[in-house]
């Protein structure tokens, strides 16, 4: 069973990385033990993982499903171990949010978090996929969207879910920005989660004129770069809270209230004082942040 688990280690690091060189070096073996390893490994399944050209590996879409099985899995063990090592020393939460939640809301207030715990040390980690209950080396997933019914947990709302155009003051100093002048700014966007702009269109009841969008990865580039001046994204609330506060973007049409929340979740057979208390933390905090949606509109 070890021969086997070393083997789809070794082909999950291979396969996030698109090298056996490169595979190699993260795992301090050598070229030859990855080859090996993933040789092994389709021995035993029966199964071609990589179509192999001269010089590159190219997973079978079969491979691919499984890889991404495999890098989940293993992250899910590395959290539980982390998990298991931090409570033998002390109360541990582990939480996990999605990543642009996490850079620009959360981890500026964890210590804020802690002390409500009272020295409780809270562990962050991103996700994207849905909850899962049986995932024991999570204990508190913060999520957005429509309120869940998951059996054997609980999901508590903390704050409405919001989203808006932000930009840059620095774009036009001193003066108001229009929504006319603001369309004729260069729209940034991002491949997920997808359709930002259309659905913020149609849940404010603006349309659009066209425009050419700069395109962008992830949530948290997008705002980063509205932030320096490159021109108009879409914001989720906890995303642009502090950057409204403090002046480095604003948010001409303010910004529209979803039908869903910003929610907790976590299972029954947690601590429920802790949880409440965390509860309490996640409403007070984000109720701080959602009194400045409104002034830059104002």
């Amino acid at each position: 069973m070890l021969h086997l688990l070393n083997a789809m280690r070794a082909f999950e690091v291979a396969a996030r990385l698109g090298s056996i060189r490169r595979a190699a070096e993260e795992l301090h073996v050598s070229d030859g033990a990855v080859s090996r390893h993933i040789k092994n490994l389709e021995d035993e399944l029966g199964v071609p993982l990589f179509e192999r050209g001269n010089r590159s590996l190219r997973l079978t879409p079969a491979a691919a499903t499984f890889a991404a099985t495999l890098t989940e899995a293993l992250a899910s063990i590395n959290r539980g171990t982390e998990h298991l090592k931090a409570l033998h020393d002390q109360s541990t939460i582990m939480l996990t949010a999605p990543d642009t939640f996490l850079l620009r809301w959360l981890v500026p207030r964890l210590q804020s978090l802690e002390k409500a715990l009272g020295g409780v040390s809270v562990r962050i980690t991103t996700w994207t996929r849905e909850i899962n209950p049986a995932d024991r080396s999570i204990d508190l997933y913060v999520g957005v969207g429509k309120l869940l019914d998951i059996p054997g947990m609980v999901v508590a709302p903390v704050a409405p879910e919001t989203f808006g155009p932000v930009l840059s003051p620095m774009i036009a100093p001193g003066r108001r920005i229009d929504s006319e002048a603001m369309w004729t700014l260069p729209r940034l966007d991002i491949r997920w989660p997808p359709d930002m702009w259309t659905n913020w269109a149609r849940e404010a009841g603006v349309v659009l004129p066209p425009r050419d969008c700069v395109w962008y990865d992830s949530l948290s580039f997008s705002v980063q770069a509205a932030e320096a001046g490159q021109g108009v994204a879409i914001g989720p609330g906890p995303a642009v809270w502090d950057a409204l506060e403090q002046n480095r973007l604003v948010a001409p049409l303010g910004m529209a209230k979803r039908s869903g929340y910003w929610f907790l979740a976590w299972r029954e057979d947690r601590s429920n004082r802790m949880m409440q208390t965390v509860r309490r933390w996640f409403e007070t905090e984000m109720a701080r942040g959602l009194k400045f949606e409104d002034r830059s509109a104002a």
